[in-house]
């Protein structure tokens, strides 16, 4: 039954070419200045998960029960291929069979996001990788997964790779303010990512302000590319097809559902760099990089 639920998703697939991209998309931009961002919340635990083909390892074991609030999030590849953990809050009142039957056998997860809050986590990262975020987990069952696809296109949840984590009630405590500093804010706004134009070593706030679902996954490119070969190989991701330009995931937001937001900390080495979203829509495949959600940027 969970193999079913869990088809929530971040990585779906499309055969169709990539559109010419919105402009505020294809390229980042530094938006009006704003306050400095407050720091960085106090995290209430830390989760420890590692990803293999195709399990989570998860420590603490989630099965002694997970505190409500920001969590810190060290997430290690020790597998061979590229994994994600992100996770999904099913909604209050869902019907479990419900969702199950919406999400069976459907890579794209197009079919059950309605049921779901995707309240973030890392995006894909490749084999002997590391990435750290904070997750702000609430009350309720909330599903971590995997929704990387292998080479046939069938993502790893649907081959097992989930965990159900029961989130309690909140005691009433407060954590302490944080002192930790965030250095900027990404935006996944109606028009497409805007993000700062230095991305510096540090965290970020990642705030979802569009009415449709996002993600950002970062893929680290081997040279830099002009716009047409960034829509080609938009078009190649989207149809799980191997890129004519050699690239290396190194992480990014995992899939946030509107109005809501996380953290993540950045550390990208110097170069050219994609930002892609694979979400889809509610019953639609299509990810949303094929409308031109995506852009690249260099470091």
């Amino acid at each position: 039954m969970l193999a079913l639920v869990l088809v929530v998703a971040a990585c779906g697939q499309s055969e169709e070419a990539a559109d010419t991209p919105r402009t505020s998309a294809a390229t980042p931009s530094a938006t009006e200045p704003e306050p400095a961002p407050a720091p960085l919340p106090t995290p209430v635990q830390e989760l420890e998960i590692n990803s293999t083909e195709y399990a989570f390892q998860i420590t603490p074991d989630p099965a002694a029960g997970v505190k409500p609030g920001w969590t810190l999030l060290k997430f290690h590849n020790i597998g061979a291929e590229p994994h994600q953990v992100m996770f999904a809050r099913i909604k209050d009142g869902v019907d479990m069979a419900e969702l199950a039957a919406a999400g069976a056998g459907d890579s794209s997860g197009a079919g059950a996001i309605e049921f779901v809050d995707m309240i973030g986590g890392v995006s894909y990262i490749g084999p002997g990788q590391d990435t750290t975020a904070l997750v702000n987990l609430t009350e309720g069952v909330v599903m971590a997964m995997c929704y990387v696809p292998d080479s046939k296109g069938v993502a790893h949840a649907l081959m097992g790779m989930t965990a159900m984590l029961t989130v309690g009630a909140p005691s009433g405590d407060t954590a302490p303010p944080g002192d930790e500093p965030v250095v900027g804010t990404i935006e996944f706004s109606e028009d497409g990512y805007r993000v700062p134009g230095d991305l510096t070593t540090g965290w970020y706030h990642v705030r979802n302000t569009d009415s449709a679902l996002h993600e950002m996954a970062l893929l680290r490119l081997d040279r830099s590319i002009d716009d047409e070969e960034a829509a080609t190989i938009v078009g190649q991701l989207a149809a799980n097809e191997v890129p004519d330009v050699e690239l290396t995931a190194v992480g990014g937001m995992g899939a946030v559902s509107s109005g809501f937001d996380g953290y993540l900390y950045l550390a990208l080495d110097e170069g050219a760099y994609l930002a892609v979203d694979f979400m889809p829509d509610p019953g639609e495949p299509r990810p949303h990089m094929l409308d031109g959600y995506y852009t690249t940027f260099s470091t």
